[in-house]
Formats: C-alpha cells, structure tokens, sequence
C-alpha cells in the first residue's frame, strides 16, 4: 500500500478531504485559514482549507473549518467526527499512514445569522 501511496497527490488528498470534511453533521464549510492561508498547492491549483503534506512516509494533514452553531455544539466531539471522516476518506483512496490530523475551527456559522 505504501508504494501506491506515492501514486495519491497531496491535491488529490485534500480534495477528497474537503469532501469528506462538508459531509460531517455541525460542520458549515471549510475556512481558508485566519491569519495565514491554510491550503494544498499543485500544479495549478489550490485546495483551500486543507493542508496536506508527507513526512516520514506518513501524511499529515490540517483541516481548518466553520462550524455550525448548535446548542448541543462540543466542539471536541465535532472535531473527533471530522478526524474519523478524514481518516475514512484517506484510507479510501489508498493514500497511506495518516500520522496526524489537526482539526482547527476558524469560525461558527449562526444559521439565519452572521457569522463572527
């Protein structure tokens, strides 16, 4: 697997996370990042939201995201469900070891509100 995994581009990677990320229930979107852009560069493109590099033949990877708000929102709990999500779509797509993924929330989305 790990030879195959040489074969996943980082862009890739981060595309099928962004998708994965968006799927989870209390999540609103990924964010681009606060104070410096969080993303994944390729050969002409940008993922936004999520940075992805290897190290050690390991990925890891940076997921920065607006949360929806809820009262029953536990930000630890939604952040454990968006690692399983991105750790699923990794192990999916045949990518390789997942040696860390940090969730970072950058913003909560209020629904029929502004977010802050």
């Amino acid at each position: 697997m790990d030879s195959d995994a040489l074969h996943v581009s980082e862009v890739g990677i981060a595309r099928a996370i962004v998708a994965a990320v968006r799927s989870v229930p209390g999540v609103a979107d990924v964010s681009p990042g606060r104070f410096a852009e969080a993303a994944t560069y390729g050969p002409g493109e940008r993922v936004r939201g999520v940075a992805v590099s290897r190290s050690a033949g390991a990925l890891d990877i940076e997921v920065h995201l607006c949360a929806l708000h809820a009262d029953s929102l536990v930000l630890p709990e939604l952040a454990a469900r968006v690692r399983s999500a991105v750790r699923q779509s990794v192990e999916a797509l045949g990518a390789g070891a997942v040696r860390r993924i940090d969730v970072a929330f950058e913003d909560l989305r209020v629904e029929g509100g502004m977010s802050g």
